[in-house]
């Protein structure tokens, strides 16, 4: 592609080459006026020099403000030359009249005062150089306002010109009458050619003023476009650039700069410059591109990486296009784009397609586990759309109702056809009010299916807006017909187990009270025995007498520990705060006799408050510490220490939870005699007992107790023990989500 050169306005050429033509033809009518002057007087002669000096003297001003004119409109130095030359001329041309006119006083005086007309004029001349050399003083200039005044002295000079030429006109009319009648026509012709000039002079100003003004519009324009596209640049995040391929210089644009992460303008535009920012293992690819423009070659779309001075890596695309003038200049313009993002959101767009193809494979195996599960759950699905006012079944949706799938066309008509008369006024209703809802809360119905069998229906639903926009209800329908038999079962089967309770609770008034009263009087007819009659009784007797007393008093035992067991699995279930700093006080209290006899040393920290049963909680804490105090060593002082930690479930492997609810742990540790840690779960086994009765008095109820009382607490007991070292037992409460 070559540029165009500029070319000049047709008028100016026009104006140049009729001005050319008028001084042409005014250069023959001089010639032919000398002619007619010479066979004249001497006298004219010497007024005809003095006209014609003074006709070359106006020519010469003409001439230097045209080549002026012509410098300013094209800058050809040429221009400029001529108009020195034309300067010469002038300064030759007064020499001469002031030689011509020296024995004349008026003309030296009206020399004189043309003389400075001149100099003001060529002042104004030179301004005009002035305009394509100085900047600054263009913006303060006031071109036409100059124009007029230079205008203005040239026809004064003309006039001055014209006075003189009077005078001498005057001095020597009668010659001149001679000269007159030979050049009758000759002034129209003159003043109609100057007439000619004066307007073609008017027309030029009119258009290089016009010239002028569409300049500065295209000028403001192309300041508009550049700043527009300076922020285009910027927000596109792309730079232009130009590269001489002449002196290897490029251009840059600010913003192409700002892509390669340093200051617009603040490094050197060449080639190595800006190849210092290229990859490394991009270098070559862009020496390639390189070589390609040398060869004449154009720049397709090619990517690279640079590494801006922060060292953050990015990658820029660039395209160019050569251009070649009429002087065989070669030049680039090109376009360089920060693609980063772009690149980045193509392989984001890429994984997410190879992401959309696994979520599609796992949608369609997600599809046919949904058909088995549904099959093997009994359950069917629906989809309600609003919009249509259509129904879609699932094909199970159709076996429930002993169909094959897609065995009919499923709507709104007969989604409660097959509905039990007896249900169908219930479900017509809860199916109007979740039209309002917009969800449809558990409904149990019967239905009757295909083959006329009776079955139990469970259907739950709710509304689902899509990505589009489309309002649909989905809703699935469960088979419960079996769990609605086995809920008929559960409950014949609460009504026995209420009537076993019922048995117990009459057990436990015979334990509490028949069974009592018997053993009440056994024991006061051994103590009346003891208090009159043993005296009298055999040594075998006495024994006898003794077994029967330490029997009777086991059996008081036996009876309360039953009676506390089975409060503890009837006891209400109303927590309160309770404080297990004042639990553990009153239970201390309660064994204090023990510890006491014992020497026991009891260590234990900050215990925190629970939502728990005040009583239980105490008959929990002297039960476990009467433990530990009467599985104590002998002749070694038992040592008690209970702790409270807060911890975690998933951090409590023994919990067998994964979940994050929280629990306050509470350690009871004793020097004990300990346990096998196999017989862990066995010790908390209602009448269950690792010792003989002679070892330890015991009843095997008190750890089953404490079991049913954390339990009650819906927390968790554990016991960890070592033979001859002591054992632990471990009690987890609930902390309540505040």
């Amino acid at each position: 592609m070559k540029y165009n050169r500029h070319q000049s306005s047709i008028y100016h050429k026009i104006i140049f080459t009729v001005s050319l033509f008028i001084l042409f033809f005014i250069s023959v009518l001089t010639v032919k006026h000398i002619n007619n002057i010479s066979n004249s007087t001497k006298l004219l002669i010497y007024t005809y020099e003095v006209n014609l000096e003074l006709e070359h003297l106006f020519s010469n001003i003409k001439d230097s403000e045209n080549n002026m004119r012509g410098y300013i409109i094209s800058r050809d130095n040429l221009y400029l030359i001529l108009y020195k030359n034309d300067i010469k001329s002038i300064n030759s041309s007064f020499s001469i009249l002031r030689k011509l006119t020296r024995n004349n006083a008026v003309q030296q005086k009206n020399l004189e005062s043309l003389y400075k007309m001149i100099n003001k004029r060529h002042e104004h001349i030179a301004k005009y150089y002035n305009l394509n050399q100085n900047a600054d003083f263009l913006k303060n200039y006031d071109f036409k306002k100059d124009f007029r005044e230079s205008s203005k002295l040239l026809i004064d000079i003309r006039i001055k010109l014209n006075e003189m030429v009077h005078n001498e006109k005057s001095s020597l009319s009668v010659q001149n009458s001679i000269y007159d009648r030979q050049i009758y026509f000759t002034p129209i012709i003159t003043l109609g050619i100057l007439f000619i000039t004066l307007l073609l002079l008017i027309f030029a100003y009119y258009q290089t003023t016009k010239d002028i003004e569409k300049l500065q519009t295209a000028n403001v324009k192309l300041n508009k476009s550049q700043f527009l596209s300076n922020k285009a640049e910027i927000l596109s995040e792309f730079g232009t650039w130009e590269w001489n391929l002449s002196n290897n210089e490029i251009i840059y644009s600010d913003n192409s700069y700002r892509i390669f992460g340093i200051e617009p303008q603040s490094i050197e535009s060449y080639q190595e410059k800006f190849k210092k920012f290229v990859h490394p293992e991009d270098v070559t690819a862009v020496d390639t591109l390189f070589e390609k423009f040398a060869a004449g070659e154009d720049l397709p779309h090619t990517s690279f990486r640079i590494i801006k001075p922060n060292g953050e890596t990015r990658i820029l695309r660039s395209v160019g296009k050569l251009f070649t003038d009429e002087l065989g200049n070669k030049t680039v313009l090109g376009v360089t784009a920060d693609i980063t993002d772009e690149h980045n959101k193509n392989e984001l767009l890429k994984s997410n397609y190879e992401d959309l193809l696994k979520v599609n494979n796992q949608l369609e195996i997600f599809e046919e586990s949904s058909k088995q599960a549904e099959i093997i759950g009994k359950y069917g699905s629906w989809i309600l759309n609003f919009d249509t006012s259509t129904v879609k079944y699932s094909d199970n949706r159709y076996r429930l109702l002993g169909y094959e799938p897609q065995s009919f066309e499923a709507s709104i008509d007969n989604l409660f056809e097959f509905v039990h008369p007896e249900d169908k006024k219930n479900v017509d209703k809860a199916f109007k009010k979740a039209l309002n809802t917009m969800e449809l809360p558990s409904i149990n119905y019967r239905v009757i299916t295909k083959d006329g069998k009776i079955r139990h229906f469970r259907t739950i639903a709710k509304s689902f807006t899509d990505l589009r926009g489309t309002q649909s209800m989905i809703g699935t329908t469960r088979d419960v017909t079996e769990d609605y038999n086995k809920s008929l079962q559960l409950k014949q089967r609460n009504k026995e187990l209420e009537k076993h309770i019922k048995e117990l609770d009459e057990f436990n008034q015979v334990a509490s009270h028949d069974l009592q009263e018997p053993l009440r009087k056994i024991q006061t007819f051994i103590s009346r025995i003891n208090e009159k009659e043993k005296e009298n009784l055999t040594d075998l007797g006495k024994e006898y007498l003794s077994k029967m007393e330490i029997a009777s008093n086991r059996m008081r035992v036996l009876i309360d520990d039953l009676l506390q067991y089975s409060k503890a699995n009837r006891s209400e279930k109303n927590l309160v705060k309770t404080d297990l700093n004042e639990i553990l006080r009153e239970s201390l209290a309660e064994v204090s006799q023990s510890i006491e006899d014992k020497k026991a040393i009891i260590h234990y920290t900050q215990l925190p408050t629970i939502d728990g049963i005040s009583f239980q909680m105490q008959q929990l804490f002297s039960n476990l510490l009467s433990n530990s105090l009467k599985y104590s060593k002998a002749d070694v002082p038992p040592v008690i220490t209970i702790d409270c930690t807060e911890v975690t479930a998933k951090t409590e492997v023994i919990l067998n939870d994964k979940s994050a609810k929280k629990y306050y742990r509470i350690n009871f540790t004793d020097n004990g005699i300990g346990f096998e840690q196999e017989h862990a779960k066995k010790i908390f086994l209602l009448f269950n007992r690792l010792h003989g009765k002679t070892e330890y008095h015991g009843t095997g109820v008190g750890l089953a107790i404490c079991e049913k009382i954390v339990e009650n607490h819906k927390g968790y007991i554990f016991a960890n023990g070592q033979p001859n070292e002591g054992a632990t037992f471990s009690i987890y409460f609930p902390i309540p989500i505040p």
